[in-house]
């Protein structure tokens, strides 16, 4: 029998064959799975892994698909998407499945007079996702909310708490361990003291990412992660790197981190292109497509920014992806 025959005899008549991943990516990019499968819910998404490994098939898993570059090529084996979509709120605590969409559930956490979780409304992407990759903006952080996870961790349906999670900056036990799944979450928020505060805090959120974002085209969100200072000197060197004017001041996280898009900004390779894919003119820690982009475009891309601010910073600044590549 066939894996594409025993897939669909054992996970699900509707698994497919070469489905095209540019059309479930952000970014529209990339090549096709050679089986994928949607899981409406954390059962089905259970079976399939467990039959994948039965058949020694490879395994991809993802959520609304940012943060994310599939290859030209495609993913060879089995990609699931998680579409496990609900969230209930109850009091100041949601549960939430893995596929439910970020910023809707920061909408509806505010409108029910919850707040913490305002950052969250131009979070692209997945509370699953979310979680994997610790996301953040505006000083939150998914860690801050988190109460438990239950997940698929090595075989087994477990429930995590925050603790076990070995959340970090854009980190997480998920993204450290290819054997370990979110399937839901629990959260918990606070009750408001200004509900109508809470709203303006969320409104306010979602019209700076729109002033200083390129949420008009397809890009994978930010692509480097923030770099973080190991010495005094490195934050110093900083001002003769960059030939910061004297009263321009590095700007540092809550984290301890300098944003990539503030260095590539500094660095002068905003607009800085390679065939159909360019850094935003807009903010520098994402890239555009023209709609013609290949994810080979982007790597060469990512090659150049990392190259030229390596160089043009005495070897101190070293850039890395909080982008994922699947199927290289």
């Amino acid at each position: 029998m066939s894996h594409l025959s025993a897939l669909r005899e054992r996970v699900s008549s509707e698994v497919k064959e070469g489905e095209p991943l540019a059309k479930h990516t952000t970014f529209k990019i990339g090549g096709a799975a050679e089986y994928f499968f949607e899981a409406k819910n954390a059962d089905d998404a259970v079976r399939a892994v467990r039959v994948a490994g039965e058949l020694g098939i490879p395994l991809f898993l993802f959520g609304g698909g940012s943060n994310m570059l599939v290859s030209d090529r495609g993913v060879t084996g089995l990609v699931i998407k998680m579409a496990n979509r609900g969230f209930v709120i109850e009091g100041n605590v949601i549960t939430a499945e893995a596929g439910a969409p970020t910023g809707l559930v920061s909408m509806r956490a505010s409108e029910a007079g919850l707040t913490g979780f305002e950052w969250a409304v131009g979070v692209p992407g997945t509370v699953g996702g979310a979680i994997r990759g610790n996301a953040g903006a505006y000083g939150g952080e998914m860690k801050d909310s988190v109460i438990s996870v239950r997940a698929y961790k090595d075989g087994q349906v477990v429930t995590l708490r925050n603790a076990d999670c070995g959340f970090g900056y854009r980190d997480s036990a998920f993204k450290r361990n290819a054997g370990w799944f979110v399937l839901s979450a629990t959260l918990e928020l606070k009750l408001a003291a200004d509900a109508e505060a809470s709203k303006a805090q969320l409104r306010k959120n979602l019209l700076d990412r729109k002033e200083k974002q390129p949420v008009e085209f397809s890009t994978a969100g930010c692509m480097f992660t923030n770099w973080r200072p190991e010495r005094p000197e490195q934050l110093a060197g900083m001002r003769k790197w960059f030939d910061l004017d004297k009263d321009e001041k590095v700007p540092l996280t809550s984290q301890g981190t300098i944003p990539a898009g503030w260095i590539i900004d500094r660095a002068q390779l905003k607009g800085t292109k390679v065939g159909h894919v360019q850094v935003s003119e807009k903010h520098g820690n994402f890239f555009v497509s023209d709609g013609q982009a290949k994810a080979d475009d982007v790597v060469a891309l990512t090659a150049v920014l990392k190259t030229r601010i390596r160089n043009m910073t005495d070897g101190n600044v070293q850039l890395q992806e909080e982008v994922e590549y699947v199927g290289f």
